[in-house]
């Protein structure tokens, strides 16, 4: 309220990767390419002299070194954000505007990637009358994604191509990298077409607050929210140019790349809307000692989507990019629609005493479309209740408590976030392989789909708390301790783990799952002055651990497989014991089939001298942690500031698997420190060349070995900031200026090393983490 507020904020950051992959040299890739050749029954593919001169690099068009990541990314690229706000009204009318633009860049070198967005936002609120609110608020926006016409997942994962084949020859043309002419460098820019991807955001909430004069503290309440997105997607893809070098005749041959002749499009439209509406009749008032706040309410949401695809391809020309000029044989379309809403009652009842002893009943009556009749609502309760020690008489004289307050709840809420109309018999429309006429072709056709329960119905999450606040020696020390359990029933699953696979049952989900979860979060806080310098810090903690507690697992599944007492997520693995040395130790140890001097130990957990399916053992070692910490601490001196944010993960693993092969390059971590004939002390096993799992080789198999510990403690942000003197401001009517300088993700320790902590795909193929620095402004009129 007042005279109008026009605050601007700007910051300029620059982006770096956290860490990329450090991957075999030239030399040390040979020297293991010769390696996979001598077993194969091969010579070896280079000589000694060959590789010298991989190492030391004194012929770079015959024998290159190339380092993929650093020729393809940039050391860093840059990024910027301004908001603009204006703020400010009457006791009748107040408003808020404010518009914000950011840009961002990609970190590929010459690359075509940026992401722009614009968002515009406007809150009004308005009092009609004594007894009568109203409010009016817009959201707006548009994302605006330029891309490489290749996804940068499949990009990455061409870095991984083998250092003996240059990124560009020295006379600076492109090689042709290993298969379809795929070099990163080039993919990674427009010279293989552009998507682009647009969003427009629509969000618009209008909201009324009627006091009821004839009764003290009745009123209703409510809003209508409708929201809607478009999105938009182009992807041209052409073909490019890139060279092979002959060397007998010393000349550049020019191909294509990318696997395709002539340019093609993909165009894709997609809608999504929503429209919520809530009411809510309330009634709050205090009687002496006594305090009352409750209402009932209801909500109706109807969610309606649809999308539509169309591709063509073999264009006549690189100038047209829509689908009018591309051919007309090999085009497909394609669309979809899909409706839902959900009818909910809810409503609380809260009653206070002296502010001393405090009580709360809810209730919530939901429906959802994507149950059948008869299973679509649930009722699900809830009640918390608490006393504040602090207040009562016998404390008065503790003068070292300022509040302390112990709490609990127990209530149950549903879950109706699962794929609909399983209780409906589906079939599946599409190409289903009938043959008319000679030659055959494909019709359009029915095959049924999974086999529909019209008895399913809600998801139940059942959650239990003890909690206590406090805060000692005048708020010098605050603390929030909770202990909580939860359990999930009905959870939908198939009986699939109880059915022998030969029956050939395709059975349907049914709520017959059960989880439970269980943990403790703790917050400590100090905050005070130590002369001119304040200060405040925070530590948060977090422990939880889930567990399956049914899943309709078949009976004769070994205890040591079974999912059933374990975590969601729970993967089986060989436990491995270490690394075969010697050919006796192989010959006197249950094995898995081909196992070889250098090859990983497995454990034989069931005792029938040999290694197989059933010596796998279900861990409890996944990629979601256990623990969870962080730390906030701020510090103010006069007119400077400092700011600083750690957050942490403990007790979480995450499985990398790296194969190695002739065509693969692979990090340097895992191919200098492989087995070698003779080794006593390397690493690693043997390095797997083909992919785990079934079949595959000895040291492919998923097992315990390859799970590597992903605990860290990260240093997500540090801010120091400076406002300038009121007094020099208000010289040039400036309310406040303020300049900062922050970094994020600015340093991590952990044990990993070879990748970012924080990254969960297998092979390390993956965009990566952003450490950002960045300069900034905030101006206030």
């Amino acid at each position: 309220i007042g005279k109008p507020v026009i605050d601007y904020t700007f910051n300029q950051g620059i982006v770096t990767p956290t860490r990329l992959p450090k991957m075999a040299n030239s030399a040390e890739f040979a020297d293991y390419v010769n390696e996979l050749q001598i077993k194969a029954g091969q010579g070896p593919r280079y000589t000694e002299e060959e590789i010298r001169k991989f190492a030391d690099g004194s012929d770079p068009l015959n024998y290159p070194n190339t380092d993929w990541f650093g020729e393809v990314l940039k050391k860093a690229t840059t990024q910027s954000r301004h908001n603009l706000n204006v703020r400010g009204g009457s006791e009748a009318l107040r408003f808020s505007i404010s518009g914000s633009f950011s840009n961002e860049g990609g970190i590929f070198k010459n690359g075509s990637l940026n992401f722009k967005t614009y968002t515009i936002r406007s809150n009004i609120d308005a009092n009609v009358s004594k007894h009568i609110r109203i409010g009016l608020d817009i959201n707006g926006g548009l994302d605006n994604g330029n891309y490489p016409a290749f996804s940068t997942s499949t990009t990455f994962q061409r870095l991984w191509q083998v250092p003996t084949v240059p990124v560009f020859y020295p006379n600076g043309l492109p090689s042709s990298g290993i298969e379809n002419g795929q070099n990163p460098a080039l993919m990674g820019t427009s010279a293989t077409g552009n998507t682009n991807n647009r969003t427009q955001r629509f969000l618009t909430k209008a909201t009324f607050d009627i006091s009821l004069p004839w009764v003290e503290g009745l009123g209703v309440d409510g809003y209508f929210a409708y929201s809607n997105d478009v999105a938009t997607s182009k992807i041209w893809q052409t073909p490019w140019t890139v060279y092979d070098y002959d060397k007998i005749n010393d000349v550049y041959i020019s191909r294509l790349g990318g696997g395709i002749l002539k340019p093609q499009l993909t165009e894709e439209f997609s809608s999504g809307s929503s429209a919520l509406t809530n009411l809510r009749l309330k009634f709050e008032r205090r009687f002496g000692d006594h305090e009352i706040n409750t209402f009932v309410a209801m909500e109706q949401q109807l969610n309606n989507s649809r999308s539509f695809s169309a591709f063509r391809k073999n264009f006549i020309s690189f100038a047209i990019d829509e689908l009018f000029a591309g051919s007309l044989v090999d085009q497909s379309t394609n669309g979809t629609r899909s409706e839902s809403g959900r009818n909910n009652f809810f409503g609380r009842i809260n009653y206070g005493f002296k502010d001393r002893y405090l009580l709360d009943f809810n209730f919530r009556y939901d429906g959802s479309s994507n149950f059948p009749k008869g299973k679509q609502y649930g009722f699900f309760p809830g009640i918390s209740a608490a006393w504040r020690i602090s207040r009562e008489d016998f404390m008065a004289d503790v003068k070292a408590v300022n509040e302390l307050k112990v709490r609990a709840s127990y209530g149950k809420m549903g879950n109706d976030a699962v794929a609909a109309f399983q209780h409906l018999a589906l079939y599946t429309l599409g190409n289903q392989g009938y043959h008319f006429g000679f030659p055959s072709s494909f019709a359009q056709g029915l095959t049924v789909g999974v086999t529909p329960n019209a008895n399913m119905t809600w998801e139940v999450l059942t959650s239990t708390n003890i909690g206590l606040d406090g805060s000692l020696w005048n708020n010098r020390l605050g603390f929030t301790v909770d202990f909580f359990r939860q359990d999930r029933s009905n959870i939908l699953a198939t009986r699939s783990q109880a059915v022998p696979v030969y029956t050939g049952l395709k059975l349907p989900n049914e709520n017959i799952g059960v989880v439970n979860n269980k943990g403790v979060e703790l917050t400590l806080s100090t905050a005070g002055n130590i002369g001119q310098v304040r200060y405040a810090v925070s530590g948060n903690m977090g422990y939880a651990k889930n567990k399956i507690i049914d899943i309709a697992e078949a009976e004769n599944i070994p205890e040591w497989q079974r999912s059933e007492g374990h975590v969601i997520g729970a993967t089986r693995y060989y436990r491995a014991l270490g690394i075969f040395r010697t050919q006796n130790e192989v010959d006197n140890s249950p094995v898995y089939p081909g196992t070889k001097v250098g090859d990983l130990r497995y454990e034989d957990i069931n005792g029938d001298n040999k290694i197989d399916a059933a010596d796998m053992v279900r861990m409890d070692k996944i990629n979601i942690p256990e623990i969870t910490y962080g730390l906030n601490m701020s510090f103010s001196y006069k007119n400077l500031s400092l700011w600083a944010n750690f957050a942490g993960q403990a007790r979480v693993w995450q499985y990398y698997h790296q194969n190695a092969r002739i065509a693969i390059n692979a990090l340097s971590e895992f191919i200098v420190n492989r087995y070698r004939p003779g080794s006593m002390d390397s690493r690693y096993p043997t390095l797997p060349t083909i992919e785990a799992g079934a079949g595959g080789e000895v040291n492919g198999q998923l097992s315990d070995f390859w799970l590597m510990n992903t605990s860290f403690v990260r240093l997500k942000t540090l801010e120091l900031g400076y406002d300038l003197p009121a007094s020099l401001l208000s010289k040039f009517r400036i309310s406040s200026l303020r300049l900062f300088v922050n970094g994020n993700n600015l340093f991590t320790i952990d044990k990993l090393k070879i990748y970012d902590p924080e990254n969960s795909n297998q092979s390390g193929g993956y965009y990566p983490q952003s450490k950002i620095y960045n300069l900034g402004v905030n101006l206030t009129f």
